[in-house]
């Protein structure tokens, strides 16, 4: 699970990377998160192979807005919640109020630095998708120890496609960024599988298209990039000339991606001899 340039040329420390996320958790359904094709062929899977029980509680790692987490819980006894960000969490929890879901349970932490005993207990389902918090080998390990039952892990296959974020890489950096693929599904198969399980492996499509102001765009783009490094004034007002000059009809600056999702799920019971 060897790491990209996307995230080896990161230099945002620990508490600007919670704070980027509080910032994104207001904008993040829009995104990837309208696209819920991942989750529901996840629950299917789930379903599937009995790991949904009246009394079953689960855990996901690197919740989010709780697209995962709300549908779990319509499933499980309790959903314990996990991730970094105190915004992610407060949006999951106004949803889950909204619809009147009263078993989950939120836990502010970042899943690298908790420890096994410092969580509530083992769960009978351990969840986690496109979570940067579990990048190598020890962070996937220690998602399938804390588990007593099913683990399902999912993460990008093969290369997304974006429709202005190479423009924009080639603006700040002068070049596309190397996409090592290191935080592809295949890699934590071989994980799992030399581990000695049997892990299944199934696809998902995501597509997703968010439309924004010009500011409201070149903003985001900015915090996203920011991450990198300093956005000075010139790299801003290229970024500024590229949106302006891709608007739509409207006047509206429109991003959209396409990928695939891996989702994994191994049985942690069922270790071979």
């Amino acid at each position: 699970m060897s790491e990209s340039e996307h995230f080896s040329l990161e230099k945002s420390t620990e508490n600007e990377k919670t704070a980027f996320w509080d910032e994104m958790s207001l904008s993040y359904d829009f995104g990837i998160g309208t696209d819920l094709r991942r989750i529901n062929l996840a629950m299917e899977r789930l379903e599937k192979l009995g790991a949904f029980r009246s009394d079953a509680v689960a855990l996901d790692i690197g919740s989010g807005t709780g697209a995962y987490t709300l549908t779990l819980a319509e499933r499980c006894r309790t959903v314990y919640a996990l991730d970094s960000s105190a915004g992610m969490q407060k949006v999951m929890m106004e949803k889950a109020e909204k619809q009147g879901i009263k078993n989950i349970v939120p836990l502010c932490a970042d899943w690298r630095a908790i420890s096994e005993n410092e969580l509530p207990q083992t769960f009978d389902i351990v969840l986690s998708s496109l979570n940067t918090g579990i990048c190598n080998y020890d962070s996937l390990v220690k998602m399938n120890a804390v588990s007593r039952g099913f683990c399902c892990y999912a993460a990008p296959h093969g290369k997304a496609l974006h429709s202005s974020r190479p423009d924009f890489q080639k603006i700040v950096f002068g070049r596309e960024l190397h996409a090592a693929g290191g935080n592809d599904i295949i890699h934590a198969f071989n994980i799992i599988y030399s581990l000695g399980y049997q892990p299944e492996l199934t696809y998902a499509p995501c597509e997703w298209s968010r439309t924004q102001a010009p500011e409201e765009a070149l903003d985001a783009v900015c915090r996203d990039f920011g991450r990198y490094g300093n956005v000075d004034d010139g790299v801003r007002e290229k970024l500024r000339e590229y949106i302006m000059s891709h608007l739509n009809e409207e006047g509206l600056f429109v991003q959209s991606q396409k990928s695939t999702v891996g989702i994994m799920i191994w049985d942690s019971r069922n270790l071979l001899d």
